[in-house]
């Protein structure tokens, strides 16, 4: 007998691969529709050959950061298991942008995806074009709230970035949360 194909992971965890580093990746939309872009962000990053979304945080609904004279976004953090180079990780995640229609027409531009990689653990990187971990995520609240609650689904109750900080809502300063729209669903594979 064949089996059962399994039912999609709720939301919170899913198995993963295998020993891989763990990352946080936030996700963000403020074009189109922003739940439905999130949701399809999270499974193309889990088809991603050496990738396994292994966690994933409510998506909430927050102030524009840096440029208040656009639409509100949504927002969600992911935990992804892999084996991948940070920096090759990145790559795919742009070009996962510019599938579902990113356009950089300048900074902090309204978009219809935003993936960043927030913490890689076991490593930190001055780069400017991969800063380790994300330099201004513990001043949004659209970073800090859906990380701490996709730590919690990990078993993480008190999170620390790879640089040692504790992600804390203390240093929060801008993109405030201000509701929660809905849920991720983890699929099965």
């Amino acid at each position: 007998n064949p089996a059962a194909p399994e039912a999609p992971a709720p939301l919170g965890t899913a198995a993963g691969r295998g020993s891989a580093r763990r990352i946080y990746l936030a996700l963000g939309s403020n074009e189109g529709d922003r739940a439905g872009q999130l949701q399809q962000a999270v499974d193309a990053i889990d088809a991603l050959p050496q990738v396994t979304v292994t966690a994933v945080s409510q998506i909430y609904g927050s102030e524009p950061a840096y440029s208040g004279d656009q639409p509100v976004f949504a927002n969600a953090v992911i935990a992804v298991a892999t084996d991948e180079d940070p920096e090759d990780l990145l790559a795919q995640l742009q070009q996962i942008e510019l599938d579902l229609g990113r356009r950089r027409d300048f900074p902090n531009a309204p978009r219809t995806l935003d993936l960043d990689i927030i913490d890689v653990s076991g490593v930190t990187s001055a780069d400017p074009l991969l800063t380790l971990p994300h330099p201004k995520a513990l001043e949004r609240d659209f970073v800090v709230t859906p990380l701490l609650e996709c730590a919690r689904h990990l078993g993480d109750a008190a999170p620390v970035l790879a640089d040692g900080t504790p992600v804390t809502a203390d240093a929060v300063s801008v993109g405030k949360v201000t509701q929660t729209l809905g849920d991720l669903v983890i699929k099965a594979r």
